[in-house]
């Protein structure tokens, strides 16, 4: 992946529209045009619309069709500085925020556009965590009256799990949890950790029996003890993040807010191709539609 650190090399390297074409011509077809429909190779460019038409089956293509930004009108220009500014803001960026930088119209468009881009951040290929893993529960959610803490109502339960070797941290997962229960916390621990690998957790009664994995439990000995610290730091780090950035996160887009924290957390030490990896992942993923979003 090509690399774009500072804002004076990304703005050099895209300093017009066409060189935004250029680029995502470059990251969709690296091998050359291939027709999405029959698979072909030949075809001829329409200029002036920027269309790749099939010269066997006669499809019209654009850059853009089938990729997360499909159907959006917006310049090219504006696309690509929209992911520039989502990867790089190491905080993260609200739709408001968005939409104030780039000038776009309506915030709704602005919304519609961030969310595609998290949408490119789900993971892919989920390539599971190995060796030793720190796996706790907490509970997201926002100011309530009433009752605090987990046993509050409306709060979403979310797993996580951490890599680490005692004294760094690996790649992280996070997932949204119907229930804290035996049965929903072990179907997360066998999605994203590898067979075999040494899972470290507290003394939660639902972690019990945990089959095809070497299984240590941790419990305090002193009423400081931070037992599984390296996880508590990842939650800590990414109720921060939330509270920081997002006045309000409606349940249903939860899991897409955490999609976009693990993204950034897992490429904390590769920031020089944060911005092109994400931009790849954009269009290389299908789309998202409103309705998608709306659920």
């Amino acid at each position: 992946m090509e690399s774009f650190l500072t804002l004076y090399e990304f703005q050099k390297r895209f300093s017009s529209e066409e060189a935004c074409f250029e680029y995502l011509v470059h990251l969709r077809w690296p091998d050359g045009f291939r027709c999405p429909v029959c698979g072909k190779t030949e075809f001829y460019f329409l200029g002036e619309s920027r269309l790749f038409q099939c010269k066997s089956c006669t499809h019209q293509t654009s850059v853009t069709a089938g990729t997360v930004f499909h159907k959006l009108r917006h310049p090219l220009s504006v696309l690509v500085w929209a992911v520039y500014l989502v990867s790089t803001t190491k905080k993260g960026m609200s739709a408001m925020e968005l939409q104030r930088k780039l000038g776009i119209r309506s915030y709704k468009s602005a919304w519609l556009l961030l969310q595609k881009i998290r949408h490119a951040m789900t993971p892919v290929g989920r390539l599971k965590l190995t060796d030793a893993v720190e796996v706790d529960e907490t509970y997201i959610g926002g100011y309530r009256e009433g009752k605090r803490g987990r046993g509050a109502d409306n709060k979403i339960p979310v797993a996580i799990a951490v890599e680490t070797n005692g004294k760094t941290m690996g790649r992280a997962r996070l997932h949204t949890l119907t229930s804290a229960s035996r049965e929903d916390l072990h179907s997360f621990i066998k999605s994203c950790i590898a067979p075999g690998a040494l899972v470290h957790t507290d003394g939660l009664p639902s972690y019990g029996c945990l089959d095809g994995y070497r299984h240590e439990t941790r419990k305090k000995t002193k009423a400081n003890d931070d037992v599984l610290p390296k996880v508590h730091i990842v939650v800590a780090n990414l109720k921060m993040w939330l509270r920081g950035t997002y006045n309000r996160i409606p349940s249903k887009h939860l899991q897409r807010y955490m999609n976009e924290f693990t993204f950034r957390f897992n490429r904390r030490w590769k920031l020089e191709t944060i911005f092109s990896t994400l931009l790849w992942r954009c269009v290389s993923t299908h789309t998202i539609t409103l309705a998608d979003l709306r659920g």
